[in-house]
């Protein structure tokens, strides 16, 4: 009861200092956290950022919203969020492949980035350009909504047994 204590306090504190641009972000994360428990086998991460997907054998395409959660202090997208949206949608990829026992994790990134992050949206389209019995290679280019290249990637996912 403390912790439920502790963030019923913590949230009306920040309730009373909130603008209406504070109160958007707040809203895109509680509704993040409410997806989240109505669909346990995603993760957190894909649900605060409004991830949408889709997944065939050979690709996966991933879209998330730019706003001031995805910003950095130079009003386009963070950088680091380009990383997590390419990483996320190769390893999704990787994952999808494999048996349901098997799982692919990430053991090498390399980003190229070419142009600021700008727009309503960013747009990843991850492919396999190998897949091992130990490792699955994978590359990723992130687009604007404009369709101007941001990013490209590739990357290495190591496939390990999944634990029970």
């Amino acid at each position: 009861m403390d912790k439920r204590n502790a963030v019923e306090g913590l949230f009306q504190d920040i309730m009373n200092a909130s603008s209406e641009k504070d109160l958007e972000i707040l809203e895109q994360l509680l509704s993040g956290v409410k997806r989240k428990l109505q669909e346990p086998q995603t993760t957190y991460i894909s649900e605060l950022l409004q991830m949408e997907r889709t997944v065939d054998q050979h690709r996966c395409i991933m879209t998330i919203p730019i706003n001031e959660l995805t910003e950095n202090t130079a009003h386009i997208l963070h950088g680091g969020m380009t990383a997590t949206l390419l990483d996320t949608a190769m390893g999704t990829l990787a994952n999808d492949v494999l048996p349901e026992d098997m799982g692919a994790v990430t053991s090498n990134l390399n980003i190229y980035y070419i142009a600021p992050g700008i727009g309503k949206s960013i747009k990843v389209i991850a492919e396999i350009i190998h897949k091992g019995t130990q490792t699955i290679v994978l590359e990723a280019s992130a687009f604007r909504d404009d369709e101007v290249k941001i990013a490209h990637c590739t990357s290495t996912f190591h496939i390990i047994k999944r634990k029970k």
